[in-house]
C-alpha cells in the first residue's frame, strides 16, 4: 500500500480529446506538434512539411497526412501499421474507430494521428515543465 495522501501524488491532467481542444490554439504547442509529426513520418521516409503558419497548421498538416494515408492504405498497409504503432495508435484502436466512423478512413486516421501527436507534446511539457 502506498503511503501519503492523494494530494501528494502528481496527477496527470485530463488529456482526453474533449479537453485538449484549447491547446490547439497555442503557438508553441502547434509548432511542437508539427515538429513531432514531421519527425515521426520522416522515420518512415514520408516527407511532411510545415509552413510555420500557426493559424492554419492543423488544416495544413491534416491535408498532407490524409493524402499520405490514402496512398499507404492503397499500397502499403504494413508500413501504415508500423507508422501507427510508432506513433502509439494500436491496430485495435484503429479498427474500433474505423468501425464506428462515417468519415473517410484517411481523414479519420489523420485526425487520430494529430490528436495523439498533440497529446505526446502535452505529456512531454507536463513532465518537463
Amino acid at each position: 500500500m502506498r503511503s501519503g495522501s492523494n494530494s501528494e501524488a502528481m496527477s496527470l491532467p485530463d488529456f482526453s480529446r474533449s479537453q485538449i481542444g484549447h491547446y490547439r490554439n497555442k503557438r508553441e504547442i502547434i509548432r511542437l506538434t508539427a515538429q513531432q509529426v514531421i519527425r515521426d513520418f520522416a522515420l518512415f521516409g514520408i516527407e511532411v512539411t510545415f509552413s510555420g503558419d500557426t493559424l492554419n497548421a492543423y488544416d495544413e498538416l491534416f491535408e498532407q497526412l490524409a493524402s499520405c494515408l490514402t496512398e499507404l492504405l492503397d499500397t502499403d498497409y504494413r508500413k501504415l501499421l508500423a507508422l501507427l504503432y510508432h506513433i502509439d495508435i494500436s491496430e485495435n484502436e484503429l479498427s474500433k474507430h474505423m468501425a464506428h466512423c462515417t468519415q473517410d478512413h484517411p481523414e479519420l486516421i489523420a485526425g487520430m494521428i494529430l490528436d495523439r501527436e498533440l497529446k505526446k507534446v502535452l505529456i512531454r511539457k507536463f513532465y518537463r515543465g
